[in-house]
């Protein structure tokens, strides 16, 4: 947003003292303390304050909305038998497919924002306690009498899902509101990318606000069921993430051809759309054309967790395309990530690196 001559003079001194009054800002600029007052609430809304101390917006964010949550995964130390009891190790970790993705892109270097609704209790403290490590958590919520979201999974010897809980009902309070009163959190990045944790008319807020100030919005699935939520009119999406059952559970069609999935998307007014089919890989469609990206598999004994792997998926290919990547190179970037984070015991592995994605990238195209 475009700043006129007295917003641009109050941001140049508070960017020399922070802590200056509002009448040290009038007698400086010769206005009513009244006027400074209003200039910086204007400010406020526009993202470039984001509290007092008059905190500046220095830098471009990527704001990443949706579900956060704790997982709680439970490893069978045997092959699972139903009606009785199973041993097991548990690994209790932060989790939700938004907040890995902000996890995964704060560690390939970019500075990211974390927009979600956390209960008021021990988890939602634990895991903002953890999260503001590495992002900025200013735009998350803390709501009282809500349990923070929880994700409960038990794996296999083979690092395969065998079954899956979520407690999420926290997530209805992510609605049309609650981003429109987030609007100056919004306004500091230039990509905002969401999941479908929300409700449907969060999701359609969101695309109204990214078409009305030229935001780019990449919407990523989170399971079948959860694709209701996304809206009928996707025109100003810039790219859609999700995997053949979301597709097709979104177009109520038994349809297996991504290519087919993939041009109805593109009717709805996506500018671009990726498909992901596990151990098949990849299709696309990057704006032009239609392609596709096999899947770099990692041998069975390496295995250990594939939980975060579609998350992670999601982070590098984005991490390549907000660098102005082509597609084709960005969901190489994203294959490889996957691959690394299926070798981790946690959904988001804490050695990925951009420098780690390249150098892992080499060995698999010289194959």
């Amino acid at each position: 947003m475009k700043l006129n001559e007295n917003e641009n003079k109050v941001l140049t001194i508070l960017k020399e003292d922070p802590y200056v009054s509002q009448q040290f800002i009038a007698d400086q600029l010769k206005l009513s303390r009244s006027a400074i007052a209003n200039l910086i609430s204007g400010l406020q809304n526009k993202g470039y304050i984001l509290g007092k101390p008059y905190v500046l917006k220095t830098e471009e964010y990527v704001t990443c909305i949706g579900g956060a949550n704790i997982d709680y995964t439970f490893r069978l130390e045997e092959e699972m038998i139903l009606g009785t009891s199973n041993p097991v190790n548990s690994l209790t970790s932060n989790g939700g497919v938004i907040r890995n993705v902000a996890d995964n892109l704060s560690r390939l270097n970019h500075s990211v924002s974390l927009m979600s609704v956390l209960g008021d209790d021990r988890a939602g403290e634990d895991l903002l306690s953890y999260s503001k490590k590495i992002m900025e958590v200013f735009a998350c919520d803390k709501l009282p009498h809500e349990s923070t979201g929880g994700y409960y999974s038990v794996i296999g010897k083979d690092g395969n899902m065998k079954v899956g809980f979520a407690d999420m009902s926290i997530n209805r309070h992510m609605n049309r509101s609650w981003i429109l009163g987030h609007k100056r959190h919004l306004n500091l990045s230039t990509w905002l990318i969401a999941d479908t944790n929300m409700a449907k008319d969060a999701l359609e807020a969101l695309i109204e606000y990214a078409q009305s100030e030229h935001k780019k919005l990449a919407i990523i699935g989170v399971s079948g069921p959860k694709m209701k939520y996304v809206p009928d009119d996707l025109h100003g999406v810039e790219i859609l993430i999700s995997n053949l059952d979301e597709s097709q559970s979104y177009f109520k069609t038994g349809e297996e051809n991504l290519e087919v999935l993939i041009n109805m998307w593109i009717e709805k007014g996506i500018k671009q759309v990726i498909i992901t089919h596990g151990k098949n890989g990849s299709a696309y469609h990057d704006g032009n054309q239609i392609g596709y990206q096999k899947a770099y598999l990692v041998k069975d004994e390496n295995v250990v967790d594939v939980t975060g792997a579609g998350d992670a998926f999601s982070s590098a290919v984005l991490h390549g395309l907000i660098n102005q990547e082509s597609m084709e190179k960005s969901l190489k970037y994203g294959a490889v990530s996957s691959s690394l984070t299926v070798q981790s015991k946690s959904a988001v592995n804490p050695k990925l690196s951009i420098n780690l994605i390249k150098e892992e990238l080499k060995k698999y195209e010289n194959v």
